[in-house]
């Protein structure tokens, strides 16, 4: 009857829609098995999805699962993020722009896109693949396609240290998801804009977290609830709530566990083990670290990329408190072994870095950041790569060899984008090129900044000095001014670094704290600052019953009278 009474168009029509219907299925399938760490499983699902689309002629559906079957070859290193750029391309060159999902099916091609340039850490790229795909994606009406590509906006900003646009990213994907009605949506949303918030410094963050927290768990979403559970314990931290970041990251752990997650039991565990020993519970932080690591290896039973090496990293953060830096730097040597018995290369590099920011030694350590890195490029880890590169940038910088360092040329161009947007007058690059040089200033000597700016200030003075006095930068002529009785004038954050860097002292992002640094005239000279302490620490500085770059820029903050002006 049905093939009497059906025209052939409609049967096959229906037909393709039941299809779709299966594959949307096994691409959901596919995104769960992921987000618990069972990357082998998620990657056939995704794969079965991909074929399944494309025999429906769903190009929508096919460019969906192909961000996730990439992201996953990626993770797995079955595949370069070089190669599978390619991928994309090929796939993106048979879209049918002309079809009914063409466009939506285009957007996410650019989607999947923008996520390979995340893993080829080119934030640049990233960020406008992300930000043209949100676009198209917000005109034909698909809010929650539109809030995931915000989500991978927000992410390439912060990559670009753009704390604020991150923020603004972050809140468009939250209202996006809001519009769409889709929870699960809204919940990755919330934990985008409380990264968002807690790296950006906002106050409200833990708020956003434990609403991402109280979605994830009403629709059942365990792998993220851990994750929402594991960035309140962070910002619990942070705000000196211990006792508050114990019991959070005790229960991701409790769940990452459960679920037999791996990687995300590494994570919990290294939250954990920072929470305890800001509550000086060492012993302790020790003794569960070493549980879960026996835990998490038994799991594995001898596979790679299954969390061991992670979970080994909070190993050591403990093992340093409790028992000091030369039986860490030993422990992780043997680490190193290990991880390259059980053919995990990838672990095999994390261990290998780690040892290079430990090492007391420069020689060594340089050593283990170059097999580090020679192993990083080898199986295409762009990720890890990109951290070792500024690792090694460090120690050239403090050896007085950034000539040498691996993040020099990406520093001067840098440099070049920030003197074209400040030669343009144009304050939304300058602004995003200053934030973004913030990172490798490291990678620099004083004359490059002071030539290339220079160059560009010489053909207006007048202009150039009032438009850098205009987006915050305090120039060298400006005139003293009186306030409350003292008169006081700031010294350029980049000026007075550099200042350090020539005398032989390079300090990175973490410890250039003075910020402003103040010379005051009266009847004698003297220097006032204000300090912005980094969340972020190593694992010696954990060891400390204070924040070492506290008293550090205490120290700096007189250099400040040395300034002529």
């Amino acid at each position: 009857f049905w093939r009497r009474a059906v025209p052939r168009a409609v049967r096959a029509g229906g037909a393709r829609a039941m299809a779709a219907s299966g594959a949307r299925d096994l691409l959901q399938r596919g995104r769960k098995s992921y987000a618990a760490g069972q990357a082998e499983e998620a990657l056939s699902l995704a794969k079965d999805a991909l074929e399944t689309f494309r025999a429906a002629s769903d190009q929508a559906g096919a460019a969906e699962a192909l961000r996730l079957v990439v992201g996953v070859q990626i993770e797995l290193l079955e595949l370069t993020p070089e190669r599978a750029q390619l991928a994309v391309k090929e796939h993106a060159a048979q879209v049918r722009k002309s079809a009914a999902d063409g466009k939506v099916a285009d957007a996410l091609v650019q989607l999947a896109m923008a996520e390979v340039h995340l893993f080829r850490v080119e934030s640049d790229k990233a960020l406008k693949a992300a930000s043209d795909a949100a676009s198209a994606l917000a005109k034909e009406g698909e809010w929650k396609q539109e809030s995931v590509a915000l989500q991978m906006v927000v992410n390439a900003q912060l990559m670009r240290s753009n704390g604020p646009k991150a923020m603004a990213a972050a809140n468009a994907s939250l209202s996006a998801a809001q519009r769409a009605g889709d929870k699960a949506v809204e919940g990755a949303a919330w934990l985008s804009v409380a990264t968002a918030r807690h790296v950006s410094g906002g106050d409200d963050a833990r708020e956003a977290a434990r609403r991402a927290v109280s979605i994830f768990r009403e629709v059942g979403d365990r792998a993220q609830e851990a994750a929402a559970l594991i960035l309140s314990a962070q910002i619990d931290l942070v705000r000196g709530e211990v006792q508050a970041a114990v019991s959070g990251a005790r229960d991701a752990l409790a769940i990452a566990r459960d679920m037999r997650n791996g990687p995300q039991t590494a994570s919990a565990l290294e939250a954990l083990v920072e929470a305890q020993l800001a509550a000086e519970s060492k012993q302790e932080a020790l003794q569960e670290a070493e549980s879960v690591l026996a835990f998490v290896e038994r799991e594995a039973a001898g596979a790679s990329s299954k969390g061991v090496a992670e979970t080994m990293c909070a190993v050591v953060l403990a093992h340093t408190a409790c028992r000091g830096i030369d039986s860490a730097v030993a422990l992780v040597k043997r680490y190193v072994e290990e991880l390259r018995e059980r053919g995990d290369r990838r672990g095999e590099v994390r261990m290998l870095h780690r040892l290079a920011t430990m090492s007391p030694v420069a020689p060594e350590a340089l050593n283990s950041a170059q097999a580090a890195l020679a192993l990083a490029q080898q199986i295409g880890d762009a990720t890890q790569e990109a951290a070792i590169r500024s690792s090694m940038t460090e120690i050239y910088a403090a050896r007085g060899k950034v000539e040498k360092a691996p993040n020099r040329k990406v520093a001067m161009k840098a440099l070049s984008e920030l003197a074209k947007a400040l030669e343009a007058k144009h304050a939304d690059r300058f602004e995003d090129a200053a934030k973004y040089l913030d990172g490798f200033y490291n990678a620099l000597k004083q004359e490059d900044v002071e030539t290339a700016l220079s160059r560009v200030i010489a053909k207006d003075p007048a202009a150039y000095m009032a438009f850098l006095k205009e987006h915050g930068q305090m120039v060298a002529d400006e005139k003293p001014t009186t306030v409350t009785g003292c008169t006081a004038k700031s010294v350029v954050h980049e000026v007075m670094y550099f200042g350090f860097s020539s005398g032989g002292i390079q300090y990175g992002p973490r410890y250039r704290t003075n910020n402003p640094a103040w010379k005051r005239f009266n009847d004698e000279t003297r220097s006032i600052s204000v300090l912005e302490l980094a969340d972020a620490s190593d694992q010696w500085e954990r060891e400390l019953a204070y924040n070492p770059s506290l008293l550090d820029g205490c120290l700096q903050h007189m250099a400040a009278v040395g300034y002529h002006t």
